[in-house]
């Protein structure tokens, strides 16, 4: 699915590529609680083990070019290419490049060594590193393995939600529901669909709300999330016009995230994008106030308000 070159570009930005079409990298926060002892907004928020998070992704494609994607889009595809992997390598491949990706961290004097050890046995996956997920043909059996083979504690599954008939095999083709299942949108209508994700295929602001509205039906399995990105001044004052979304969803939570000038998405974007914290938590007050969610947890560091269902 890649060329040499395009494979040469992801290992100096620290990926490692596992089999032919997955990804490993080590998180921001994980090497913060490991040097500092600092956690994620998804510790505080549902009881995750930072220092033992696995990130990866079994596709480094996707159907879409979010302007905000901080991920090199230029290594996308518009669909599944060749020959899906089989999930239990898959996942042993991460683990083995996740523990060569921090064995220098010992070098650091302020190490907690017992901490470090701990932390090479990852107990927490987050399907979410770069791609769109549920591409992967397999992700069912992905989803299993992860529970079933290694013991994992719980596994998370971001998806931009496109791919609705793969959604609807969790469950169907697997024993096990992930932890949380994300829906990221940045998006209200169909136009600000294609200016803010430019997807590259047809019909998929359709099937985020058939994603959307087989969420709200599995809720009692595992707990749906809406992720929605503030990007200023795109949908900063549309907090209102997120409504029927959230109505036809009825996730658990809702996350307000502010967008982040990061990675690419410097090419696509600038700081005058980002929203300042005040700006952030101002988007979350006024969803609260329209959608009866009331506001459950912030962290600031990640520009992360939690809105939860009443």
């Amino acid at each position: 699915m890649l060329t040499p070159v395009q494979k040469e570009k992801l290992y100096r930005q620290q990926y490692r590529l596992v089999g032919e079409h997955s990804a490993v990298k080590i998180c921001f926060w994980t090497k913060e609680c490991l040097r500092k002892g600092r956690v994620c907004y998804k510790q505080d928020f549902y009881d995750i083990h930072t220092a033992n998070c696995l990130e990866m992704s079994p596709a480094i494609t996707c159907n879409q070019r979010c302007l905000h994607c901080w991920r090199d889009t230029s290594v996308f595809s518009s669909k599944w290419v060749g020959k899906a992997d089989n999930p239990k390598d898959i996942i042993a491949g991460c683990i083995k490049e996740r523990q060569n990706l921090l064995v220098g961290f010992p070098g650091n004097k302020n190490l907690d060594l017992t901490k470090f050890q701990k932390a090479l046995i990852p107990d927490h996956a987050a399907i979410s590193l770069t791609g769109e997920p549920c591409l992967y043909p397999k992700l069912p059996q992905l989803i299993d393995s992860f529970f079933a083979d290694f013991n994992f504690r719980s596994v998370f599954l971001v998806t931009n939600g496109t791919v609705p008939a793969r959604l609807k095999q969790i469950g169907k083709k697997s024993k096990y529901f992930p932890t949380n299942i994300y829906l990221s949108l940045e998006a209200y209508d169909l136009k600000s669909h294609k200016q803010l994700n430019n997807p590259v295929v047809k019909d998929t602001w359709i099937k985020v709300q058939q994603s959307m509205k087989y969420l709200s039906k599995i809720k009692n399995h595992t707990r749906t999330i809406l992720r929605i990105t503030v990007i200023k001044p795109f949908n900063l004052d549309k907090a209102a016009k997120f409504l029927p979304f959230i109505q036809l969803m009825r996730p658990a939570y809702i996350e307000v995230k502010g967008y982040g000038y990061l990675g690419y998405s410097c090419y696509r974007l600038t700081r005058d994008n980002v929203p300042s914290w005040d700006e952030v938590q101002e988007f979350a007050q006024k969803l609260s106030e329209v959608s009866g969610y009331r506001i459950s947890g912030k962290h600031q560091l990640s520009d992360i308000v939690q809105l939860a269902e009443i």
